[in-house]
């Protein structure tokens, strides 16, 4: 594993976390755990914004042009966003979440929120309609296919020049160390997505509460699939969950154009 407080484009938590927002800057510790005291992966929302989000937030915040959230879960990098002076687009497949962000943010900011119920791979937006595209651990609810096809729309919605942040998990960490050694033999064999899962439970714990599919990307993988849709990376790194330092995910800035 990458020394992952050496890796090039790493910003401490805690200092952009207090620059971006300082009432985001402490995990929520009441996130759903197995008996074993493990945070839930797949189905668990994030208590806070990651550093991949708060960049995301710090270089939105303020610009005229409108933000895309998918898969927004309650709303945190939203609401950041929108604290910040921005414009957003807020998407998720749980409307209950949805109206919940709504509630949330003080009416004098609302004019600058919209809202939109679906998900990924399935939603669809006009071209050139966002200036940023902000997609925090989606990705790994999606195949190979579905990702291109994923990354490609996120191409198309952005103005000349809008900026995609995206974060994804790896199977980096002492969380998915069960699956280590067979992403490597995949990865030597030169499969094209070794990270899939399609039974997520058979590399946990039986009462972790996680299940369905999951999808693991490394750098790698993920820079090459957002360089096949288009755009020019500024900046990749690797970091630990600031909630969960078992796992480690995998966060790109990239813009259209050169």
């Amino acid at each position: 594993m990458p020394n992952v407080s050496a890796v090039a484009g790493f910003e401490p938590f805690a200092a952009v976390a207090a620059a971006a927002h300082p009432t985001m800057a402490t995990p929520d510790t009441a996130m759903p755990r197995g008996s074993n005291g493990r945070l839930q992966v797949v189905n668990g929302m994030s208590p806070t914004l990651d550093s991949l989000s708060l960049q995301f937030v710090i270089g939105m915040g303020g610009v005229a042009g409108q933000s895309l959230d998918i898969g927004c879960g309650d709303g945190l990098a939203a609401a950041a966003v929108l604290a910040r002076g921005g414009r957003m687009l807020a998407v998720d497949p749980n409307a209950a979440l949805l109206q919940q962000l709504t509630a949330r943010v003080p009416e004098q900011r609302r004019a600058r929120l919209k809202i939109h119920v679906g998900s990924l791979p399935d939603i669809e937006f006009k071209s050139g309609g966002f200036a940023a595209v902000h997609a925090a651990r989606v990705l790994h609810r999606l195949d190979g296919p579905a990702i291109e096809y994923s990354l490609r729309k996120f191409f198309r919605w952005l103005y000349p020049h809008g900026r995609l942040f995206v974060s994804v998990l790896t199977p980096l960490g002492s969380f998915w160390e069960p699956f280590h050694r067979q992403f490597i033999r995949r990865n030597v064999a030169g499969e094209r997505w070794p990270g899939y899962i399609d039974d997520v439970s058979r590399f946990l714990e039986p009462d972790e509460g996680d299940t369905g599919s999951i999808h693991l990307l490394n750098e790698r993988i993920l820079r090459r699939e957002i360089e096949a849709a288009g755009f020019v990376i500024e900046k990749a790194s690797y970091y630990p969950l600031p909630w969960d330092s078992e796992q480690i995910c995998c966060g790109i800035i990239g813009r259209c154009g050169s």
